[in-house]
């Protein structure tokens, strides 16, 4: 009876640690990241936020992947991390940079976005 009380303890225990241990952190730019857009089908201009947005990962702005529009506008970057918006889909194209906490011009066009932390 000992014996099984010492590998259920061991048992519980590696669980426990294994449970304690942090998986690998995803890396986000810290708070918020608005911009607009113009809808296909009802042609009104409408908003988008991005809470936390992923770092590093280049982003097809979803209203442009899932064709309700074609392209957003006056991007308000709100986090902690530089943003970098281009004129073409999977990042590619011209790219403008949008300093942390700072808005670009509405008549700033993107169809795709990443926020760097390499720069």
């Amino acid at each position: 009876m000992a014996r099984l009380r010492v590998i259920a303890t061991a048992a519980v225990s590696a669980l426990a640690l294994l449970l304690a241990t942090p998986g690998s952190a995803s890396a986000v730019a810290s708070g918020q990241f608005n911009y607009e857009y113009t809808d296909v089908n009802t042609h009104e201009v409408d908003d988008s936020q991005l809470l936390n947005p992923a770092t590093n990962t280049c982003i097809t702005v979803p209203e442009v992947a899932s064709g309700a529009a074609k392209f957003a506008f006056s991007p308000q970057n709100l986090t902690d991390t530089v943003l970098w918006v281009y004129s073409k889909k999977y990042c590619g194209g011209d790219k403008q940079i949008i300093s942390q906490k700072a808005k670009g011009p509405k008549t700033l066009h993107f169809l795709s976005f990443n926020f760097p932390t390499n720069e």
